[in-house]
C-alpha cells in the first residue's frame, strides 16, 4: 500500500483546513494508514450536465462522461480507489476509458493501481520516471537534507519564529517522502503507459479534452485538463484553492512557473469557464486569477527583499501577504512559500 504523502503530512499540520459548500475538507486529515476506514467520505459536485468533481482523501477527482465512456482525472490513494471508481458508477456505468495523473504525487496517483485495469493512464513525460526512479534519489539525498534542516532547527531557540516553524514543516515533509520511497515497490507502481511532451488532445465519445504541459509549477510535469465543451477545467496542483501552494522545488517546482501556467490557461478557457482546484474547492476564473496574483505578489515581494540584502530567514520573517487574508496555512505556511520563492529568485540573481 503506499504512504501517503500529502493527506499525511496534512493530518499533522497546523493551521485551518478550509471546508467548501457541502463538501469533506477539501485537504483531509486522515489517521494512519493502519487506522483508516476503508470507506472514506466522498462528496459527488454535479458541475454540468457531464462532468463532475469527486472530493475525498487526497487531491481533487474530475470525471466526464460520454455516450463512449469516462475520462477521469487524478484517483488520490489505492486504498480508496476503489470508492472513486464506485462513485463514478453512481454516475454511469459506462466503462472508465482514460485516467489523467496531473502530476506525480501519491495522492494523485495512488489509485492507479486499481485504475490500469480498467483505463489508458495518460501523464506528462516526467510522471512516468517520478513515480520508478525518483525514490532512489529520495532515499540517497534526503537523509542529508533532513540532518541540515535539523541542525538550523536546534539553532534557533524561539518556537514560535516563522522561519522555524517553515523548517519544521519542510523536516516532515522530507520525512514523509522518505518513509514513502523506503516502501516504493516498483511492481506495484502502474505508471502512466501513455506519456506526452506539450500537448495531447484525447477524443471519447465527440469530446474534445485539451491535456497540456506549459512550464514546471508544482513539480516539473504538471498536466491541465480542459473538457472543451463543458468549459471546465481541472488545474491539478497548479492551483490550491485557499491555502498557500506546495512548490515542490526538489521535484522540478517553480513559482515563476506557477505564474506561467496560470496565465497561459486564462489566455484560452472561456471567461465562464469552472475551475477544478487541486485542492480546495471547484471555483470560477476569477478566484483563480486573484491566486494568480497572490503569486506574482509573493514573488515580487521576496525579490525586493533579496534585493535589499535580506537574508533567507530575515525574509520569512518580514514579508505578509495581508492582502489575501483567504489564503491560509495547512501543511504549507507563507514561510515555506517564502524560502522556496527566494532561492528561485537568488539562483537566477
Amino acid at each position: 500500500m503506499r504512504s501517503l504523502i500529502l493527506a499525511t503530512i496534512l493530518a499533522t499540520a497546523a493551521g485551518p483546513v478550509l471546508a467548501h459548500s457541502g463538501a469533506v475538507p477539501a485537504a483531509p486529515a486522515p489517521s494512519p494508514p493502519s487506522q483508516q476506514d476503508k470507506s472514506p467520505e466522498f462528496k459527488l459536485e454535479k458541475l454540468t450536465e457531464s462532468v463532475y468533481c469527486l472530493y475525498g482523501r487526497g487531491g481533487n477527482v474530475g470525471f466526464l462522461v460520454t455516450e463512449a465512456g469516462v475520462v477521469v482525472v487524478d484517483d488520490q490513494y489505492e486504498e480508496v480507489a476503489q470508492g472513486i471508481v464506485d462513485q463514478i458508477r453512481t454516475v454511469t456505468d459506462r466503462p472508465i476509458r482514460f485516467l489523467v495523473n496531473t502530476h506525480y504525487h501519491g495522492d494523485h496517483t495512488g489509485g492507479n493501481p486499481v485504475f490500469v485495469k480498467l483505463a489508458e493512464i495518460v501523464a506528462h513525460d516526467t510522471v512516468r520516471p517520478r513515480l520508478l526512479e525518483y525514490p532512489e534519489t529520495v532515499k540517497k539525498t534526503f537523509p542529508e537534507r533532513k540532518r541540515r534542516i535539523q541542525e538550523e532547527i536546534d539553532a534557533i531557540k524561539d518556537a514560535s519564529d516563522p522561519y522555524r516553524i517553515a523548517l519544521e514543516k519542510d523536516l516532515g515533509l522530507l520525512d514523509f517522502f522518505l518513509k514513502n520511497a523506503l516502501s516504493f515497490n516498483p511492481a506495484t507502481a502502474a505508471p502512466p503507459g501513455l506519456t506526452y511532451d506539450g500537448r495531447i488532445r484525447l477524443w471519447l465519445g465527440g469530446q474534445e479534452v485539451d491535456v497540456l504541459h506549459v512550464a514546471p509549477g508544482h513539480t516539473d510535469g504538471d498536466s491541465m485538463v480542459f473538457f472543451a465543451k463543458e468549459k471546465v477545467l481541472h488545474m491539478g496542483d497548479l492551483f490550491f484553492n485557499g491555502m498557500y501552494p506546495f512548490i515542490d522545488a526538489l521535484a522540478g517546482g517553480s513559482a515563476r512557473g506557477y505564474v506561467t501556467n496560470i496565465d497561459h490557461i486564462l489566455s484560452v478557457v472561456p471567461p465562464d469557464t469552472k475551475i477544478i482546484p487541486g485542492h480546495g474547492p471547484v471555483t470560477d476564473v476569477a478566484t483563480l486569477r486573484r491566486f494568480r496574483s497572490f503569486m506574482s505578489d509573493l514573488i515580487g515581494s521576496v525579490e525586493k527583499a533579496a534585493k535589499a540584502g535580506r537574508s533567507k530567514p530575515e525574509a520569512v520573517r518580514s514579508i505578509r501577504m495581508d492582502q489575501y487574508p483567504e489564503i491560509k496555512p495547512t501543511f504549507r505556511t507563507l514561510g515555506n512559500d517564502i524560502m522556496v520563492v527566494y532561492d528561485e529568485v537568488t539562483s537566477a540573481r
